[in-house]
């Protein structure tokens, strides 16, 4: 192979495994988005109101599903990504 053949390979490996840990995030941020924030919005309005009294409660609960949300995105997508390339790192070791 060539140098430019292995970093045309190379570059389409990364755009897969982009691709494809954001569709798992996505997949994974929508099934445990909601039971996330149901578990803990309770315990975030009740520290609201102790904290800053009431009147919050709404814009807290909007921001609190925003937070819960991304974060899930971002760590199923982190997750994803990284089991990707450890397992394509090993299949590439063990055929090379």
């Amino acid at each position: 192979m060539t140098r430019s053949t292995k970093d045309e390979a190379r570059g389409l490996f990364q755009k897969s495994v982009k691709l494809l840990s954001e569709l798992a995030a996505i997949v994974v941020a929508f099934f445990a988005t909601g039971p996330l924030y149901s578990v803990t919005v309770s315990y975030v309005i009740v520290f609201t109101q102790r904290q800053y009294g009431n009147g919050f409660e709404i814009v807290v609960e909007i921001f609190w599903f925003f937070i819960i949300g991304t974060s899930t995105y971002a760590i199923a997508r982190a997750t994803v990504a990284t089991l990707i390339m450890i397992g394509g790192t090993a299949i590439m070791i063990r055929l090379f």
